[in-house]
């Protein structure tokens, strides 16, 4: 029987074990880490970024569960002595941490290109791991609506584009309603903090972006703990 201590452990374990997958995970945010954070100018690398980070979250979360209940993992979450929240929040969590580690290496090239910016490394940490933790949570609600990887990352899609919009991270946001929506997006700290870390001119301060970061990072986990019953025993 699975103990619920262990669901992390598996996750981790499991992950540092294929070799092959691992090495392609960390491999792909640098393909297109490299030349952004070098050559291309701060707006337009933030577009990128920003959308790498939150398709890294969604997606792979979507894929991973969408699998899990294929093959019954998430029948087995049940029989666990766990309630249903606490159980989703260290699943997504562990994932949302897997998720960080795939992406440290572009954030640490950031950090080494321009030193100079490092009082938004922590707002650049706190806005990623919020961004990570809620495009978990993404993926794990849209694997809920289908059997086919496939369909769910299409759901994931068509709701993180419209967001990812909102959040100003496509053209900058000058009408105020749209610039008071982009404040309730985690996307759109995640979009300032990359800019100001990589030397650009971003519309918010370093303070005010992390405690946003921190403000999202806290609400994902809770949001997530109030979604664990609907998540697990929607079968």
């Amino acid at each position: 029987m699975m103990l619920a201590g262990a669901i992390w452990q598996r996750e981790l374990v499991e992950f540092a074990q294929r070799r092959r997958a691992l090495v392609i995970k960390l491999a792909f945010p640098l393909v297109f880490g490299i030349p952004l954070v070098i050559a291309a100018p701060p707006r337009y690398a933030g577009i990128t970024l920003t959308m790498l980070i939150a398709i890294v979250g969604a997606l792979g979360a979507g894929a991973v569960l969408t699998r899990e209940r294929q093959i019954g993992l998430t029948l087995r979450y049940r029989t666990l002595p766990v309630t249903p929240g606490p159980l989703l929040i260290e699943r997504l969590s562990t994932g949302a941490l897997i998720d960080l580690l795939q992406v440290t290496p572009v954030l640490a090239l950031i950090a080494l290109r321009h030193p100079s910016q490092f009082v938004w490394w922590p707002a650049l940490l706190l806005s990623t791991a919020a961004v990570l933790l809620i495009g978990n949570l993404m993926g794990a609600i849209a694997s809920t609506l289908s059997d086919a990887p496939g369909e769910v990352m299409l759901y994931v899609f068509i709701l993180l584009l419209p967001l990812l919009y909102l959040s100003g991270v496509f053209t900058p946001l000058t009408e105020p309603a749209l610039l008071a929506i982009s404040r309730l997006l985690p996307f759109s700290y995640l979009h300032e903090a990359i800019v100001g870390a990589l030397g650009g001119e971003p519309n918010l301060v370093a303070w005010e972006t992390m405690l946003g970061g921190f403000g999202f990072l806290v609400g994902a986990a809770g949001l997530t703990g109030l979604l664990g019953r609907r998540v697990l025993e929607s079968d």
